[in-house]
C-alpha cells in the first residue's frame, strides 16, 4: 500500500500520529532533483525543474507496511546571468522544516527516493 500526500503539512502529520518505531529503521528519505527543461544537456541548460520528495515506511502492528510518500514540484531555476533560484529555494525551505521535525521526534533523514 502506498500513502501519497500533497502537502507537506500532512506528510509530517501522518509521521506524527505513528510511533517512531514503526517507522522503519527510523529513516525518512528526502531528496530533491533538478531536471534541465528544454531537452539540454545538463551542461548547456539554463532551466532547471526542481522537485522535492520524501519518503519512509511505515510498519503496522499486524506486521504490514505501507510507503508515506510526499512529493512537490518546487519551481523553475534559471541558471543565466540573473541566477534566479525559486524552486532550490522552496526545495531548501520544504527540506529544512521537514528536517527539523525528524530532529524533533528522533528520526534521521537520509538521502534518496524510496520506490514502490
Amino acid at each position: 500500500m502506498r500513502v501519497v500526500c500533497t502537502e507537506l503539512n500532512d506528510f509530517i502529520t501522518n509521521l506524527q500520529v505513528e510511533p517512531t518505531t514503526s517507522v522503519l529503521q527510523q529513516v525518512v528519505h528526502i531528496s530533491t532533483t533538478r531536471r534541465p527543461l528544454d531537452n539540454l544537456d545538463k551542461h548547456k541548460a539554463v532551466r532547471f525543474n526542481v522537485t522535492f520528495h520524501a519518503s519512509a515506511v511505515v510498519c503496522l502492528d499486524d506486521g504490514g507496511q505501507y510507503l508515506l510518500d510526499y512529493g512537490e514540484d518546487c519551481g523553475i531555476d534559471y541558471e543565466d546571468a540573473e541566477k534566479e533560484l525559486n524552486g532550490t529555494q522552496r526545495a531548501d525551505s520544504l527540506r529544512k522544516k521537514l528536517v527539523e521535525f525528524c530532529d524533533e521526534c528522533g528520526l534521521k533523514v537520509r538521502p534518496g527516493i524510496i520506490e514502490v
